[in-house]
């Protein structure tokens, strides 16, 4: 902005560049104050956001470094015991597959005991049935 230029005209300088060029001072302007206006409501959802998760610190507060250190602090335990709690939960989940896995093992391998047994017996009962079979054809052929 320093280096602009305009014009000069014999009444001064030319309007239609000063014109343009406030105009241009107008919409930059217009542009900070809404950037400006969106960072302050991005500033309050973090505050917010923090306070939600118990984090009450204010970004206001001077000494800038120590809050900052408190947020990472705060932040790190936070995800310290999440992971823990999400560690115990799945050392829970892992044992209930296992023994829900077992459960299923030996219901597969009662089934296949009982399932042998009934085999052997319909085996036995087919070896009986046709040995009366032999029996009534070597009688019918005599």
């Amino acid at each position: 902005m320093a280096n602009m230029n305009f014009s000069i005209q014999p009444e001064g300088y030319a309007p239609q560049e000063v014109d343009a060029y406030i105009e241009m001072l107008r919409a930059e302007y217009e542009n900070a104050v809404a950037w400006g206006e969106e960072m302050e409501t991005k500033l309050k959802n973090i505050e917010a956001t923090l306070k939600d998760a118990g984090l009450y610190v204010t970004i206001e507060d001077e000494n800038q470094d120590e809050v900052i250190a408190q947020i990472f602090r705060q932040l790190t335990e936070t995800v310290s015991h999440t992971k823990s709690q999400a560690e115990v939960r799945a050392s829970e989940i892992i044992a209930a597959a296992n023994e829900k896995s077992r459960s299923i093992i030996r219901q597969a391998m009662t089934q296949s005991v009982e399932l042998r047994t009934e085999n052997t017996t319909i085996m036995e009962n087919l070896k009986s049935i046709k040995r009366m079979i032999e029996v009534v054809l070597e009688k019918g052929i005599q």
